[in-house]
């Protein structure tokens, strides 16, 4: 069961998914971040060759979880990469289209925070993360992929919100539905 965490940028997907990995699931961290740091491939750069990157290690790290039991957990997945192509009118790959979704059982879509951190490798505002969350919706959704979208809450909460989820897709029982009253998530 391999579950995305998805999302645009300074939404709260590292802060899920490292939450995720300490209760004891295994996960796959964002490789974006990774190649921005290391400097050689940079999106504002040459996009194109940072996604081809991007896209590459990302294949890379599913392959090493292939037939791994329990649920995965993975800071964006394979068909983030197609989103960024689709905002930036770049050609897509014909990768993309060879890719299988099959194999994402969810994808959760982190939705925006009211605040946007801004950092040396997340250069984009608010209104981007708006924008890119709408493609990337598309991008899985148009897959047959099961997205949900998550609101924003205490991370923990959000956490808890993708446990719900998972386990009501592995048990086949419905979630607890969270309810917005006043600016906090309570569950029902």
């Amino acid at each position: 069961m391999r579950i995305v965490i998805t999302g645009g940028p300074s939404v709260g997907k590292t802060t899920i998914v490292s939450l995720l990995q300490g209760m004891g699931f295994p996960v796959i961290h964002e490789k974006a971040t990774e190649i921005i740091k290391e400097g050689k491939f940079l999106p504002w750069v040459d996009r194109a060759r940072f996604q081809a990157e991007v896209l590459r290690r990302q294949i890379a790290a599913e392959a090493e979880f292939e037939g791994a039991p329990g649920p995965l957990f993975l800071d964006r997945g394979l068909f983030d990469g197609e989103a960024y192509y689709i905002y930036d009118r770049l050609k897509i790959p014909e990768a993309f289209a060879k890719l299988d979704a099959a194999h994402y059982s969810l994808a959760f879509l982190i939705e925006e925070l009211p605040f946007f951190d801004v950092t040396e490798v997340r250069r984009e505002n608010l209104e981007f993360t708006r924008e890119i969350t709408r493609v990337l919706e598309y991008c899985y959704a148009s897959r047959g992929v099961n997205v949900i979208r998550v609101p924003a809450m205490p991370p923990d909460d959000r956490a808890q919100f993708v446990l719900d989820h998972v386990r009501a897709l592995s048990d086949n029982v419905p979630p607890r539905i969270p309810v917005i009253e006043s600016g906090v998530a309570v569950s029902l």
